[in-house]
């Protein structure tokens, strides 16, 4: 399996058919991108060209994505084959305090 910690993103909104993409670093080495495309277009599996993990997603998961992106920590990109691939974060204690209900 391949796996790299991202300790960077950067989103980019694109003129064709992938409209969108988040480009996933390791410091300044891009490590991998995640392909936004229509939600009627057929998903293509995931790859690793070159050292790099391309993921391809449906454009209705962009918000869900980002969000995930934005607010945790740790966060890696792995490859475990074409149907195996994707976006991941670290453990968390359970009962995070950052969040009180009253």
């Amino acid at each position: 399996m391949t796996e790299y910690p991202i300790s960077s993103y950067a989103v980019y909104v694109l003129n064709g058919t992938k409209a969108t993409c988040i480009e996933f670093y390791e410091h300044s080495n891009c490590r991998g991108a995640m392909l936004f495309v229509s939600d009627d277009a057929s998903l293509e599996d995931a790859k690793l060209e070159n050292g790099k993990i391309i993921l391809n997603q449906r454009i209705n998961t962009l918000h869900a994505v980002l969000n995930i992106v934005r607010h945790e920590k740790s966060l890696y990109i792995f490859y475990d084959g074409p149907k195996n691939a994707g976006v991941r974060s670290g453990r968390e204690t359970i009962g995070d305090d950052k969040m009180w209900i009253t």
